[in-house]
This record gives C-alpha cells, sequence and structure tokens, in this order.
C-alpha cells in the first residue's frame, strides 16, 4: 500500500507542477508585441465550409502553405504533433492555413493523416485565398522572414486576440547571451525545428493564456468593484 502511495505522489508531482506553472497569474514576464494591430482575413473560402473566421477574440497560429501543401505536410503534422495536442483543449484558440486555390485534395489528404494523431480537428481552420490576398496578410506582419516563391513558408506566426502579432525581442540562447552576440528578434517559430516548437513556442503560448486569464480576472474584479 505504501509503495502505491509513493508511485501515485511521483506520477501525480510532474503534472501538478505544470499546471501549477500553467496556471499562475503571477511571476511571469507577458510575451512581446512584435507588431500591433495585423491586417485581417478579408477574401478567403473556408475549406471547412465555417461561416466567419477572424483574429480578433482568438489565439491564432498562422501558417502560409501557399500552393506547396504537399511539401508543408511535414511542418503541419509537425504542429499537430507538438503545439495542437497540447492546447486544442483551450477556449479562443484556433490554427488558420493559408492556401492558394488548387491545393484542396491535398489538404483533404493532410486531414486525413492528422486525424490519425488527433481526436478532432475542430481548431483546425484551412482557407483558400488568392496570391494577392496571401502576400497582404504576410506583409501586413511585416516580418523579416520571407515566403517561398510557392507563397509557403516553414515559419509560422503568433497573433494574439487582440490582432497583435506576439513574438521575442531578444531570442538569443544563453550561451549567445554570455558570449555577448548581438541581440534578435524572434517574430516566427521554425516549424522544421522540434526544439523551437516543444520549447519556444510552446513556452510562449503558455505565457499568453496565462496573460489572457490574467486579464479576465482583472476585468472580473473591476466589475465585481463597480458592483
Amino acid at each position: 500500500m505504501k509503495k502505491k502511495i509513493i508511485l501515485g505522489v511521483l506520477f501525480l508531482l510532474p503534472i501538478f507542477i505544470v499546471l501549477l506553472l500553467l496556471f499562475t497569474n503571477h511571476n511571469y514576464t507577458p510575451l512581446p508585441v512584435i507588431k500591433n494591430n495585423v491586417a485581417d482575413l478579408v477574401n478567403y473560402e473556408s475549406i471547412e465550409k465555417r461561416d466567419s473566421i477572424q483574429f480578433e477574440g482568438k489565439i491564432t497560429i498562422l501558417g502560409f502553405l501557399g500552393d506547396n501543401v504537399k511539401d508543408r505536410k511535414i511542418n503541419v503534422l509537425n504542429l499537430n504533433q507538438k503545439i495542437y495536442k497540447r492546447f486544442s483543449g483551450f477556449k479562443h484558440f484556433q490554427l488558420v492555413m493559408l492556401v492558394t486555390s488548387g491545393q484542396e485534395e491535398e489538404i483533404k489528404n493532410l486531414k486525413q493523416e492528422i486525424s490519425r494523431f488527433s481526436d478532432e480537428l475542430q481548431y483546425w481552420n484551412f482557407l483558400v485565398v488568392d496570391k494577392a490576398e496571401l502576400n497582404r496578410i504576410f506583409l501586413g506582419l511585416e516580418s523579416p522572414l520571407a515566403l517561398d516563391p510557392y507563397g509557403s513558408s516553414d515559419y509560422m506566426y503568433i497573433i494574439d486576440k487582440d490582432k497583435n502579432l506576439r513574438g521575442r525581442f531578444d531570442d538569443r540562447s544563453k550561451v549567445e547571451i554570455r558570449e555577448g552576440a548581438p541581440t534578435y528578434m524572434l517574430h516566427g517559430y521554425n516549424t522544421t525545428i522540434i526544439s523551437d516548437l516543444s520549447g519556444k513556442m510552446t513556452d510562449d503560448l503558455r505565457i499568453l493564456f496565462v496573460e489572457y486569464r490574467g486579464k479576465k480576472s482583472d476585468k472580473r474584479r473591476q466589475e465585481d468593484l463597480k458592483k
């Protein structure tokens, strides 16, 4: 009996620590705003036939697949494994992937592959846009990163509920800081690098969810004071 209790504690303790870090409202640095008020979606067709997909009011991961869905499959599957599974239980969370016309069959095949590893796909959104609309959205991020000739990229972006691009002003590693390397920013997260997803993007999304949870609590307290 004593051995079972010890094993139970050892099993539950890491889970408790993760939840504590995830939901505490203090002792964290807010995720920096890199660009205010990014361009919202205007002309698109939802492959899932959803009426309205917008950035406002959602924590969004935005990706650009363009007309290169087949070659970007690994990016999406990495994102599904390392990010979607962790955060799909949260409200106001969505993934928006922009594709160009003619990629519908590739998207169908990709979604079938995603569904092998996920119970549901309700937070995935694949939107068909023309090249002009895709470029308009990308340029609105003011990112120094570039799309390839197919209108696609390895990098995906975090947009908050207020339509702001989030990232890092200083993305240097501890070693780089110690060696005095010059500061550089993080605008997007490279979905071919697993450490960027399971480390940087996961940590930054957790901070953002905690930040909005804190804002919600502050708003509730203010309303209570008014009453």
